[in-house]
């Protein structure tokens, strides 16, 4: 069985493609003999930090609607940069509405099949359908924020939404951290009344803005800090503390969503 890893954010300018992009390509440079596979299920491409330009999922669409995607269609339609697989998400975003949570559960039956180990970028909203099929298929779901206070803010507004609908996460990524702010990992923790060891935090570092010029990762980028949190992180999904983020089995809620 492959593990799956699923990163959502709180909002759309918490970092979770650059995050879940790096993770990815960290777990794959650690475990060069694993397939590893990045997703896109958020409703856009999420390809801004690919230079050499991955594939789109909407080539795939009538292949995922009639159920007659098969692994090798899928491999041979990602983009393979080493033993890490690349597959954009939806490049014509005004189709977005036309592709169900359904979608997303097919398309990660088919690549579990094919690969050993699955990191999706499901974006940052519960109401795009690839997005709500990923949250809903397992529970390795990390919730990534920041701490600003409206990310936290909106955190405790949503989290029972998240709750009802069988979506929570199983640990958050504090991501552009700094240690001097005054909302530190420990006081969030408190806040949320959460074990502080379900928290991770990715430093702030310059080079965002130059990462998306050069299109490619804070990972590939070899960003001071950042790449040894992501180092970090992809350890303990991978190993070490794995064991507390093992594959559950997928529950499909979303009948009485849509």
């Amino acid at each position: 069985m492959s593990e799956h890893f699923i990163f959502h954010g709180i909002d759309n300018k918490v970092g979770v493609t650059m995050v879940a992009l790096s993770v990815a390509e960290s777990v794959a440079e650690r475990l060069p003999e694993k397939r590893v596979l990045f997703l896109a299920l958020n409703g856009r491409e999420s390809m801004d930090y690919v230079r050499e330009g991955a594939e789109s999922i909407d080539a795939l669409k009538s292949r995922l609607e009639s159920r007659l995607l098969g692994e090798d269609e899928l491999i041979a339609h990602c983009l393979r940069l080493k033993n890490l697989s690349v597959l954009g998400g939806i490049a014509n975003e005004e189709e977005e509405r036309y592709y169900m949570p359904e979608a997303s559960a097919f398309l990660l039956d088919v690549a579990g099949r094919a690969f050993d180990i699955i990191v999706t970028d499901s974006g940052s909203r519960l109401d795009n359908g690839l997005a709500f099929g990923a949250l809903s298929y397992d529970a390795n779901r990390f919730l990534v924020l920041t701490q600003q206070e409206t990310a936290l803010a909106r955190w405790e507004k949503r989290k029972g939404l998240y709750e009802r609908l069988g979506v929570m996460p199983k640990a958050y990524i504090l991501n552009n951290y700094i240690e001097k702010d005054i909302y530190p990992a420990d006081y969030v923790a408190r806040r949320f009344a959460e074990d502080g060891r379900r928290f991770y935090c990715v430093r702030f570092v310059q080079g965002g803005r130059q990462a998306e010029i050069e299109r490619k990762s804070l990972w590939a980028g070899a960003a001071d800090g950042f790449t040894g949190d992501i180092a970090a992180l992809a350890g303990a999904l991978t190993g070490g503390d794995a064991g507390e983020f093992a594959p559950r089995k997928r529950r499909r809620p979303w009948k009485s969503f849509i």
